[in-house]
């Protein structure tokens, strides 16, 4: 299994302790975070302590990529867990379709490895995310109301499948 997954115009590689401070200007705004599954990060240790477990990660059981444009990280996305997915693009690289051009190859990865499918549990607010999976063929399986306790904010969930 290949440690990175190269596209027309992005790298996405297995993350590294160095990249803890680029990921933390990404992961303390707290427009990016509004919809992940924790606050924004108030400092650099905690972005460090989140990059130290995703650089731990097994590749058996993960497959979580940082991903870079022009040599610069703008983001990460992968799988933390199989098969959940989950992405995060840097505010100032919105719109420009790098989730969606760096999903395509995650998803082609994953058929390639002989996945079955990948999932995703989206917040119902976020209409952004939600299109783009579905525009890579996501299928809502359902939805649950409070299943994620955000600071003092209870989150609600729509879960999302992709047949590989």
């Amino acid at each position: 299994m290949t440690d990175e997954i190269r596209t027309e115009r992005l790298l996405l590689r297995r993350a590294r302790h160095e990249d803890a401070t680029a990921m933390h200007a990404i992961m303390s705004d707290p427009t990016v975070m509004r919809y992940w599954s924790s606050l924004s990060h108030t400092s650099l240790a905690e972005t460090e302590r989140w990059m130290a477990s995703m650089v731990a990660l097994d590749p058996a059981a993960s497959d979580d990529f940082i991903v870079t444009y022009q040599g610069r990280l703008i983001g990460k996305l992968g799988t933390y867990a199989l098969p959940e997915i989950g992405y995060l693009i840097a505010r100032d690289q919105w719109g420009q379709g790098f989730a969606s051009e760096a999903l395509g190859a995650f998803i082609a990865r994953r058929r390639t490895l002989g996945s079955t499918e990948l999932t995703a549990d989206v917040d119902p607010r976020n209409t952004a995310s939600l299109r783009l999976i579905e525009r890579h063929g996501f299928i809502e399986t359902g939805r649950a109301t409070g299943t994620w306790l955000i600071g003092d904010e209870l989150c609600d969930s729509v879960y999302l499948k992709l047949t590989l």
